[in-house]
């Protein structure tokens, strides 16, 4: 290496000298900062600590290996990384150290090994020698053989998600190493969909996120956690007042959270964001809740800054390989552009107050898909309303209204149950309930009066639900279509007399016979989509 190179190498050594001490090395690189430059015949590469490639401490992002394996292969790995595939030495699972091309300037800055600018394999670099700079290595190029290889290595995408399948389908998940923007106007609930993909990620897959808050501050962060965990009323829980069950789910939430990790202060920057994602082992979502389009002097991330900050917050992205979800406070089409986000998905309300309509948005490739999703701020979440229609895709909007006001009423009622967002209901009865939403959904007027026997059977003797707010609403609004259907209300089926042996028959039968008819039912519906 020539004095000149920007960063040079503490010490030197042979592969064959590299191998025998590679532990101490390794160790050095670790806890010390020390780079050492290794040869093997021309090959050349650095082992180097991992605050030199972060990206290096995402999991399978690149070939990993134990030292002790590391140290049987070494003089293959050195040879590997000095022709632009970065190698990570692991000891048990945990990251400790890195070998990399010579020239890591680049690849310093990146996450992708095509950006790695150490001496490429054959076939995939840039050799222009009219256009390079002395000394410097030529840039690695990956192969479409390469890329293929990678993509199906890496299997079904495992990136984090919001946890609402219509939505979660809309966008395929949150993809490592794109800035995802959530586009909602002031009050439009923007926040809570950066809430629900840290909820999603930390509390029930288990990873890391970091929450990066500006405006609410943490105290604020856990009781819409609490709020959207329990069902409790937000409200309530900002005056302190918690239930039992409420205290419960609490401590099991201080048990997780090692998993979800919160800056909320005063100076928070995109800069601070950037500075320190790098530093949280193992992470796996970046949440900046939020970008102000207004100007304020006590909040960083307002105003004119905002484009600046989301170039930032897209490199962290690439850096990291890792998804960055940023909420913006606006749906200004001007502003948006000015961000500049791989994705965008933009809220806006629909002809129905109880829906609004996520659109998403891809750059330079335009809208790929749509959801609908019903707020329920009470609880500070968002609960799955399927999957929408795209404009110039054959729909323009909502079905068409159909069934009568109960049956509409009952399908909002269950649907806590039937998105997957509560538990505690039969699964028959789950199914029915779910088939009326859907035929309500699609406008299917056939499926729906398949469907008036069931529910009419359901509503006649409902199940038990759950003592929380959500069951008490599906309890009522059972008891309200009963009520329509003994009246005959129009549009109803007329009331199914009991059968004249049932008074005989033991409950489980009963039971049984209930699950038959509504799975014959569903199965007939489902046959027909």
């Amino acid at each position: 290496m020539s004095q000149g190179q920007e960063q040079s190498p503490e010490t030197a050594k042979s592969a064959t000298e590299a191998r025998a001490e590679l532990f101490a090395l390794v160790k050095a690189a670790e806890e010390d900062g020390v780079t050492t430059l290794i040869h093997k015949r021309d090959d050349r590469a650095l082992l180097a600590p991992l605050d030199r490639f972060p990206a290096a401490r995402q999991p399978d992002a690149f070939p990993s290996h134990v030292l002790s394996a590391a140290q049987k292969d070494f003089g293959d790995l050195v040879s590997r990384a000095a022709h632009g595939e970065p190698q990570v030495l692991r000891r048990s699972r945990k990251p400790v150290a890195v070998l990399l091309p010579v020239d890591t300037n680049s690849a310093s800055h990146s996450s992708d090994p095509a950006a790695a600018t150490g001496a490429a394999p054959a076939g995939g670099a840039v050799n222009s020698q009219g256009t390079q700079s002395r000394g410097s290595a030529p840039r690695r190029l990956a192969t479409l053989g390469d890329t293929i290889g990678s993509v199906l290595a890496s299997g079904p995408a495992g990136g984090p998600t919001f946890g609402l399948p219509g939505l979660d389908t809309a966008t395929g998940g949150l993809q490592p190493g794109l800035l995802t923007l959530v586009a909602a106007p002031p009050a439009g609930g923007g926040s809570l969909l950066g809430l629900a993909a840290a909820r999603k990620t930390a509390l029930v897959d288990g990873r890391k996120v970091l929450y990066a808050a500006s405006g609410p501050n943490r105290a604020d962060i856990f009781r819409r956690i609490l709020a959207a965990e329990t069902g409790g009323d937000y409200p309530r829980l900002k005056q302190g007042r918690l239930t039992e069950p409420e205290q419960q789910v609490a401590e099991r939430l201080r048990q997780q959270a090692a998993v979800l990790l919160i800056d909320d202060g005063s100076d928070l920057t995109a800069e601070a964001i950037a500075e320190t994602a790098p530093h949280v082992e193992d992470l796996a979502l970046v949440v900046v809740d939020r970008l102000q389009a207004a100007h304020n002097a006590r909040l960083p991330l307002s105003g004119d800054r905002l484009p600046d900050a989301s170039q930032v917050l897209a490199t962290l992205a690439r850096t990291l390989h890792v998804p960055v979800l940023t909420v913006v406070d606006s749906a200004d089409p001007t502003l948006l552009n000015l961000l500049d986000a791989d994705v965008t998905l933009t809220l806006a309300s629909t002809s129905n107050p109880a829906k609004v309509q996520v659109t998403v948005t891809e750059r330079d490739f335009g809208a790929i898909g749509s959801a609908y999703l019903c707020p329920d701020l009470l609880h500070a979440r968002f609960l799955d309303a399927g999957a929408a229609p795209l404009a110039g895709t054959g729909g323009e909007g909502p079905a068409p209204s159909i069934g009568t006001a109960a049956e509409r009423a009952l399908a909002e009622a269950a649907l806590p149950y039937t998105s997957g967002a509560q538990q505690g209901l039969p699964a028959a009865v789950t199914h029915v309930l779910a088939a009326l939403r859907t035929a309500l959904a699609s406008g299917d007027q056939k499926a729906l009066a398949e469907l008036r026997p069931s529910l009419a059977e359901v509503a006649a003797a409902p199940p038990p639900v759950p003592e929380t707010a959500e069951g008490r609403a599906l309890a009522a609004a059972l008891n309200a279509y009963n009520t329509d259907v003994s009246a005959g209300a129009p549009g109803q089926p007329a009331a199914v007399p009991p059968a004249a042996d049932s008074a005989h028959v033991p409950d489980d039968e009963g039971d049984d016979e209930l699950d038959l008819k509504l799975t014959d039912v569903i199965d007939r519906w489902v046959s027909r989509i």
